[in-house]
């Protein structure tokens, strides 16, 4: 049944921010799922870190109550904060990062923090999903609805899967509304696509260049097997994916030539 709590304790972490507006429908959606929901989240906005780890640099934590801070670092740092020290002598059962605003789909997956703190996760034992919603280039605001609607019951499928522990999974929920959705989708990340990355030069007040890197992503549906064509596709695209980068059909061959 939909009420019924499918674990003990949740993690909740992402990269927008502890304020962010995804994060705060996930802390609905993970309560009807889990007996406790901790959040640990960053204090400003991490979008486009990946994975990475304050191994420089200290960092700081402000708790704001028994099961929530806002920690001055990466998305990863959030992750590794809470489950090797803040929840070290109860590990969490699940971590869920997200929700994002915007999609996470494709070469997106590797600069991601939301996926970087669900990688890092798994990486450390504990069972993880990462969650976005997708939104227009328009600059028109994200419509929230798809994710608030479905996120429930997808973690739940996927929860009742015996998926591998060195994976997790990316969750794209698409830019429509909840009764617009076609149903649900096994996706591939698909290729490096990087081709609409621009760098846009802008003046400051004292007519100094600064910069923005801005991105366009591809609309069309040419392959709906890859997350990107899939959402938009009006499915809901969920890809296993894990920390290990060999490509193994290239192994095979560097063993060959080089005698190994």
């Amino acid at each position: 049944m939909m009420f019924d709590k499918l674990v003990n304790r949740v993690l909740l972490v992402n990269d927008d921010g502890i304020d962010a507006y995804g994060i705060k429908i996930l802390k609905d959606v993970a309560h009807k799922i889990a007996h406790e929901v901790w959040v640990v989240a960053p204090a400003i906005d991490q979008s486009g870190v990946s994975c990475s780890v304050s191994i420089k640099a200290p960092f700081r934590v402000a708790k704001r109550n028994e099961q929530e801070y806002a920690v001055y670092g990466t998305p990863a740092d959030c992750s590794l904060f809470a489950i090797k020290h803040l929840m070290a002598d109860k590990l969490p059962d699940l971590v869920l990062s997200g929700i994002n605003n915007g999609s996470n789909v494709g070469f997106e997956t590797v600069l991601s923090g939301t996926v970087g703190a669900a990688m890092m996760a798994t990486a450390l034992g504990i069972p993880s999903i990462a969650l976005s919603q997708c939104s227009t280039e328009d600059n028109q605001p994200t419509i929230w609805d798809c994710s608030a609607y479905h996120a429930e019951s997808v973690i739940r499928k996927l929860l009742s899967l015996s998926a591998p522990k060195n994976i997790c999974f990316n969750v794209n929920f698409p830019s429509c509304d909840a009764h617009q959705i076609k149903g649900l989708k096994i996706t591939k990340q698909g290729d490096c696509d990087v081709s609409r990355f621009v760098v846009a030069p802008i003046k400051d007040p004292e007519g100094h260049d600064y910069f923005w890197f801005r991105a366009q992503r591809n609309q069309q549906v040419c392959d709906d097997s890859k997350e990107l064509d899939a959402a938009n596709g009006n499915f809901i695209a969920i890809t296993p994916i894990g920390y290990e980068r060999t490509n193994y059909a290239f192994y095979e061959k560097l063993l060959k030539e080089f005698d190994c």
